[in-house]
């Protein structure tokens, strides 16, 4: 049985919450900044990292509202975020009943919504990745792509200081509302290349506690979380260095009860891949369809496409993302699957099948 941890749950739970109505297609944003109001070809960066410290640093809590948007609908979800420096970030989605998760052999898991609240969540779920961007993600964000200040402006009723992220192209790949009053992320949005907001995420309201003078915020430099790639390595582990969109991994580890944790990153999105051994129990996919894609099925749960779920050599496969639609198909598609038989292979298999029903004692 896959019990996934409670992080990984509630990434599920952030997109699956509240389902929204009406198109499939992304929105624009509201919010356009003109390409003159961009301050400094490298003043954003610094701003996005203390912005980053102070969603770890200080204490706050609030209500913040995410929304992604994928080829088949969307998918939104209310949380309830409180962050108290030394114990972590605690995350409560708004309860929506029981859920099954994705089975291995048998079993499936509770919806995190019935079970509580979680600690420390990380930069895979929407909360983690939106209010305090793990120094990794910034480091990988600042090879990927250009972060320029954009001027100010408001977000949740509080002055806020814009940054964009700029492709290679100049576009706009998103935007950030950062706290003037030096909390966490406000606001963000992941727009694709033709300026479409794909997912938001913002805080509705905020109480940010006043942080003590003599009390300076300090975050270690850190990296990647890399250091159990020799043992999963020396252990029989094999799994991609990089994904397609520019992701790159940047933590790896396993977790009881034999999970294989692997996080991508661009800086902006978040990849997450659970892989544990064991066949794919389809009788208890409640919930989730079946999808074909390049000869393969694989199961997806939600409308905007952010949960997968799939089983090749023996091992079961669970990506939550937080990343655009295509992002993620393409992402999942790099990863193994089983190989499509040929068309004389299927036919054999017929045949086969067919002598057995003429002769059964064959």
């Amino acid at each position: 049985m896959i019990k996934l941890p409670v992080t990984v749950v509630l990434a599920a739970v952030m997109l699956l919450g509240l389902v929204a109505s009406g198109t499939a297609h992304a929105v624009r944003s509201p919010h356009a900044v003109p390409p003159d109001d961009i301050e400094s070809e490298d003043s954003g960066l610094h701003l996005l990292r203390e912005a980053a410290i102070a969603g770890r640093s200080r204490k706050y809590s609030g209500t913040q509202y995410v929304t992604s948007w994928g080829a088949s609908g969307a998918a939104s979800a209310v949380l309830e975020v409180r962050n108290i420096p030394g114990k972590g970030l605690t995350v409560r989605a708004a309860p929506s009943g029981p859920s099954e998760g994705p089975p291995g052999s048998s079993g499936s898991v509770r919806n995190a919504a019935t079970s509580g609240s979680v600690r420390n969540a990380d930069p895979g779920t929407p909360a983690g990745g939106m209010s305090s961007p793990s120094e990794a993600m910034l480091e990988v964000l600042a090879r990927n792509y250009r972060v320029v200040a954009a001027g100010g402006g408001f977000a949740c009723g509080r002055p806020a200081r814009l940054v964009n992220v700029l492709r290679a192209d100049g576009t706009v790949a998103a935007r950030y509302w950062l706290d003037e009053a030096g909390g966490p992320v406000l606001r963000r949005e992941l727009m694709d290349a033709e300026g479409r907001v794909v997912s938001a995420g913002a805080f509705v309201d905020l109480t940010l506690d006043p942080v003590a003078r003599s009390a300076a915020p300090a975050l270690a430099a850190g990296g990647p979380d890399l250091a159990e790639l020799p043992r999963l390595a020396a252990g029989g582990w094999r799994f991609p260095r990089a994904l397609p969109g520019r992701l790159e991994l940047f933590a790896a580890h396993d977790t009881p009860p034999g999970y294989l944790y692997l996080g991508y990153s661009d800086g902006l999105s978040v990849v997450s891949v659970f892989i544990q051994s064991g066949m794919l129990d389809e009788e208890r996919l409640q919930g989730w369809h079946a999808e074909r894609r390049k000869g393969h099925t694989i199961w997806v749960r939600d409308p905007a496409g952010q949960e997968t779920i799939w089983a090749s050599g023996g091992h079961v496969y669970t990506v939550f993302a937080d990343a655009p639609a295509d992002m993620v198909d393409a992402a999942v598609a790099a990863l193994p699957h089983e190989p499509v038989p040929d068309l004389w292979t299927r036919l054999g298999r017929g045949a086969s099948r067919l002598l057995s029903w003429v002769n059964p004692f064959g």
